[in-house]
């Protein structure tokens, strides 16, 4: 037998879904190394959800899995607020009631808890024991009904203990030998945060007739948007994408009636135009980050935000815009003195411009000086130089193909016809492409074509 005052755990957490479907075996340990962390990064900053899976092992406090109450029920009602006929509720740490009101049928609910039966000092089901939060969608029946009503009378960051009756965890008959019949539960519950979810295909409700009236599509573009926000903050960003271009091009094209409306318009594209550039770098396709920057410049009258900066900046880095990255980030970091991923953006850029120049100085000055000596021994039938040419040439060019950081390989100015020849032709002998500079039209540059 066990010491009465030591608490065993389980070496894999217990699933409620398996408890009464399927079943579970377990095993006892009390060794435990893993652990949690609660690090939120969102880059989108417009309300994404702050769920977050716990990437760390360092090791789980077993005092967070004990349970604060092992004498009866009954008791511990005495120290609770009761909400309704089924549920005691007991708030441990207050939420941030500033902001918004609590989760809504239709949102995505990020919780950490514990939950025990009745005399009990270990968790039958934990978030702690799997070493990450858990996300459900309110009104869709996905959890018992007990954890989802508690849920719902919680605030943001409100951490919270319900005593829940049976009547909405596993009824009259629970789940023999697992969970007893009539079995209440104590519930010890962390609401991260929530997001409303909203409905990429909210357009479709709307009357063919009105699809160009602000007044009628705005509530539909912003039900977009949250859906947009939602694949967001699940890492699915071509779907996030998808729903931000939806909105973007439904709220470009609607009939305005009066200054507010378009004052508004201005304020949901501005919106929309920056999560599309944050996308986009997620996708990487940033060239489309820079139209979508260009479009915020022409909003703000060329004074974007700090944020705009950081992004069109690492767009251009990825494309190999050094000089022109450099100038943006250091804009940025003005804005933004002790902006960590900036100086982070700003020190690899240094590294990777520097070790370009150094590469590209030494390449063409050799490429372009073998290019005018085939060209002054091209009458002499000399094929030596032009194979040499070729060698270092297609040897640049192989580099700059397996190099998945560089996007494109810039050529020097003031190229004859004859270069831009010899150079188109050994780009194709690669599969690679032979171009003007989007951004430089008087620059030649050579691209990956896919």
């Amino acid at each position: 037998m066990e010491d009465a005052g030591v608490c065993n755990f389980l070496k894999d957490p217990l699933s409620i879904n398996d408890l009464i479907t399927s079943g579970t075996n377990f095993e006892i340990n009390t060794n435990f190394d893993e652990g949690f962390t609660n690090d939120i990064y969102d880059e989108l900053n417009l309300g994404s959800d702050d769920e977050q899976e716990d990437d760390s092992k360092s090791g789980i406090d077993q005092s967070l899995l004990v349970s604060p109450w092992t004498k009866p029920f009954e008791e511990l009602k005495k120290h609770m607020l009761q909400l309704n006929e089924n549920i005691w509720k007991k708030i441990t740490k207050a939420g941030d009631k500033n902001e918004g009101v609590v989760p809504p049928i239709n949102a995505r609910a990020c919780i950490r808890y514990n939950a025990y039966w009745e005399g009990e000092g270990t968790p039958f089901d934990s978030t702690f024991l799997r070493g990450s939060s858990y996300s459900f969608y309110t009104g869709r029946n996905e959890v018992l009904q007990g954890l989802e009503d508690a849920v719902c009378t919680m605030h943001k960051g409100e951490s919270a203990q319900f005593l829940i009756s049976y009547h909405l965890l596993f009824r009259e008959m629970g789940c023999p030998p697992r969970v007893k019949p009539k079995a209440d539960g104590l519930f010890i519950i962390e609401l991260v945060g929530y997001n409303l979810i909203g409905d990429i295909d909210a357009e479709q409700q709307i009357p063919e007739e009105d699809r160009d009236k602000y007044s009628v599509v705005i509530d539909k573009v912003k039900e977009i948007h949250l859906k947009g926000l939602d694949f967001f903050s699940q890492g699915m960003y071509r779907n996030a994408c998808r729903a931000f271009e939806k909105a973007l091009d439904l709220l470009k094209f609607s009939r305005l009636s009066n200054e507010d409306e378009e004052k508004e318009q201005s304020a949901f594209l501005l919106k929309l135009y920056t999560n599309l550039a944050v996308c986009y770098i997620k996708v990487n396709a940033p060239s489309k980050t820079c139209i979508m920057c260009k479009e915020i410049r022409h909003l703000t009258n060329n004074k974007p935000s700090c944020k705009a900066l950081f992004q069109e900046g690492r767009a251009l880095h990825m494309l190999g815009e050094y000089e022109k990255a450099r100038s943006l980030l250091i804009k940025a970091q003005h804005m933004e003195p002790h902006n960590l991923d900036i100086s982070a953006e700003l020190k690899l850029l240094e590294e990777r411009y520097k070790s370009y120049k150094e590469s590209e100085k030494k390449l063409w000055t050799k490429a372009m000086g073998l290019i005018k000596d085939a060209e002054g021994d091209a009458a002499k039938n000399n094929t030596s130089d032009i194979d040499e040419l070729e060698k270092e040439m297609l040897n640049l060019m192989t580099n700059f193909k397996d190099d998945k950081n560089q996007k494109n390989l810039k050529l020097p100015s003031g190229l004859t016809t004859k270069e831009i020849e010899t150079l188109d032709n050994l780009a194709k002998r690669l599969d690679l492409k032979l171009t003007l500079n989007t951004l430089d039209t008087t620059q030649y540059i050579i691209i990956k074509k896919t």
